[in-house]
């Protein structure tokens, strides 16, 4: 049986080369999100390992996913890659995730800040009156607690 009815080959529409340059197109710009999110990593693994953030952080492991760093780093990763494919316009299953962090941490900002707050904030029993305290010197002070 012949795959062409009177030996007619039928040529791409106009509408079908642009949807497969659009989807040609997509698959550039989601692998340059890939590539940009691994070496973002690479980028962190290397200060990371060579101490140039902490000597402390020098040991963490990102490539040995029975560790917890592994599986964070993997998070972060992932997250990069989303937040890039969003700046091209490109959906991605974890764009709801990253509204979510942001919305989360600024709670977890607020609650911070109301916690510092009444950290110096002083009402005796039995009294409407409220003192404030502001904290003597400086913050950054290494010196005795």
């Amino acid at each position: 049986m012949k795959k062409y009815k009177d030996n007619v080959i039928p040529f791409p529409t106009k509408k079908e080369i642009e949807e497969k340059q659009v989807e040609e197109d997509l698959n550039v710009l989601s692998n340059e999100c890939v590539d940009c999110s691994h070496y973002l990593m690479e980028v962190l693994e290397e200060f990371i390992k060579t101490g140039q953030v902490s000597e402390g952080l020098m040991e963490m492991d990102f490539r040995n996913e029975t560790v917890q760093e592994s599986r964070d780093m993997f998070v972060i990763v992932n997250l990069l890659n989303a937040m890039f494919n969003r700046y091209y316009g490109i959906e991605h299953g974890l764009h709801q995730t990253l509204d979510n962090a942001y919305v989360k941490i600024k709670e977890m900002i607020l609650i911070n800040e109301k916690a510092q707050k009444d950290l110096y904030l002083f009402k005796p029993e039995d009294s409407d009156i409220e003192f404030t305290f502001e904290p003597d010197g400086d913050d950054d002070d290494d010196g005795p607690v």
